[in-house]
C-alpha cells in the first residue's frame, strides 16, 4: 500500500464519518422541527380561539362605552337644564321677595307707629 493509498482510505473514513454525524444531525433538526411545528399548531388551536374571545369582549365593551357616552350625554343635558332652572327661578322669584320684604318691613314700622302712638 503507498502513501496515496492510505491518504484515499484515511479520506474516505473521514467522509463516512462526516456523514454519519450530518446524518444524525439532519434526523435530529428533522424530529426539533416536526416538535415545532406541532407545538406552533397547539399554540394556533389555543391562541385562535382566546384572539376570538378577546375580540368579543372588545366589541362588548365598545358597545357598553357608546351607551355610557349616551347616559353621560343625557346627565350633563339635565344639568345644564337644572342650571337653567335654577337661574331662571331666582329672576323670577327676586323680585317679588324684595317687594314682599318691604313690604312686610313697612307694615312692621305701621303697626309700630300704630302701637306707639
Amino acid at each position: 500500500m503507498t502513501v496515496w493509498d492510505l491518504v484515499a482510505v484515511v479520506v474516505t473514513v473521514c467522509v463516512i464519518v462526516t456523514m454519519a454525524v450530518l446524518l444524525l444531525l439532519l434526523t435530529r433538526l428533522i424530529s426539533v422541527l416536526r416538535d415545532l411545528r406541532s407545538a406552533a399548531d397547539r399554540l394556533a388551536d389555543h391562541a385562535l380561539p382566546a384572539v376570538d374571545g378577546l375580540k368579543e369582549t372588545v366589541d362588548h365593551a365598545d358597545v357598553e362605552l357608546e351607551r355610557l357616552q349616551g347616559v353621560i350625554g343625557a346627565a350633563e343635558e339635565i344639568s345644564q337644564n337644572l342650571r337653567s332652572v335654577g337661574r331662571k327661578s331666582a329672576r323670577v322669584t327676586a323680585a317679588p321677595l324684595i317687594k314682599l320684604k318691604a313690604i312686610s318691613a313697612g307694615l312692621r314700622s305701621a303697626i309700630n307707629r300704630m302701637n306707639d302712638g
